[in-house]
């Protein structure tokens, strides 16, 4: 596997697991971007391992989850 491929796969996996916990409280997309402070596209985008997410956008996540980064990469 290539660096590139394992970056696409990583992304791809936390997009995942952000979906997987928005889905388990029962949220939009939207609801979620909303409670994130970010526009419904870039949480999308996000969630279909599309866009790398920096640390600062994962706290804003942890955050509306009310949970700890461990908690989030726990895949």
């Amino acid at each position: 596997m290539t660096s590139q491929q394992a970056k696409k796969l990583l992304l791809k996996k936390l997009g995942k697991r952000i979906r997987d916990l928005r889905k388990r409280k029962n949220f939009s997309q939207y609801i979620m971007a909303k409670k994130c402070d970010m526009d419904y596209g870039s949480y999308s985008n996000i969630e279909n391992g599309k866009r790398n997410v920096t640390v600062f956008t994962l706290q804003r996540i942890t955050k509306a989850h009310k949970i700890s980064f461990s908690e989030l990469f726990n895949f």
